[in-house]
């Protein structure tokens, strides 16, 4: 458990944590069930600003500061997928040549603009739950939103013959996805017993939302698919959370 929770810690975010031996493809399919659990941490980070900076600092100035703290606690990693899908879908129009699209490092207009409309959205939406003091929620959706990535992830087929994501999706087990949705419901709770199911099914759909437009567009999933997942998930927990209880 150690060694799979240090993996998904090392893979996810810019903390590291010592792997011994050689890393097998099950250990990869091990590790999504601590996704949620490293996302938590993940958000922790940003509670945390916010604790250490609102007296001081303007709400929309934090709010914004609390992005670039998510971003380089996870190295951008899944605005990169966001990006890099957004361009593929936006400019192919086949399977062939939106995976070719997607490939290619240089990021285009569709990812420029999904980039700047993404972090738009959850700097109003974190900015609103600063001003109200809803402030645990910033640890909670980020763990939901890696929970997106598993089930966007299980059972899926993966569009291209090699990559970061084939080895993990292809060894998700039933008892890590049980695993991951047990520490999403847990964290799910710290928005309240009334919010929490809301929460946690949004991030579900999610989930099954993009898992359904990558293996209609892409013929499946790709790294950057999983890392969109998660990104989406975000904007639209964030977004809930701002308007829930107003």
């Amino acid at each position: 458990m150690w060694r799979r929770f240090a993996l998904s810690l090392s893979f996810l975010t810019v903390l590291w944590l010592p792997v011994s031996g050689e890393i097998t493809p099950s250990d990869s399919g091990g590790s999504y069930a601590f996704f949620p659990l490293v996302g938590f941490i993940v958000g922790l980070g940003a509670y945390s600003a916010v604790l250490l900076l609102h007296s001081f600092m303007p709400a929309l100035l934090l709010a914004a500061w609390v992005c670039v703290v998510l971003t380089l606690l996870t190295r951008g990693f899944h605005l990169d997928g966001l990006a890099d899908l957004a361009d593929g879908l936006g400019g192919g129009y086949t399977v062939e040549r939106r995976l070719e699209i997607m490939k290619d490092s240089a990021t285009g207009a569709f990812g420029a603009l999904a980039l700047i409309l993404a972090l738009l959205v959850k700097t109003c939406s974190i900015y609103t739950l600063i001003v109200k003091g809803n402030w645990i929620v910033l640890a909670a959706v980020p763990a939901l939103a890696r929970f997106a990535i598993i089930v966007c992830a299980f059972k899926s087929s993966c569009a291209r013959s090699s990559g970061l994501a084939k080895a993990g999706i292809e060894y998700i087990t039933y008892g890590s996805v049980i695993a991951a949705a047990l520490f999403a419901l847990v964290f799910s709770l710290l928005s309240g017993f009334r919010q929490a199911p809301v929460l946690f099914a949004s991030a579900a759909s999610c989930g099954f939302f993009v898992r359904w437009l990558a293996h209609r567009s892409l013929g499946g999933v790709t790294g950057d698919v999983l890392g969109s997942a998660g990104e989406v998930t975000e904007v639209v927990l964030f977004t809930l959370c701002a308007c829930l209880g107003r």
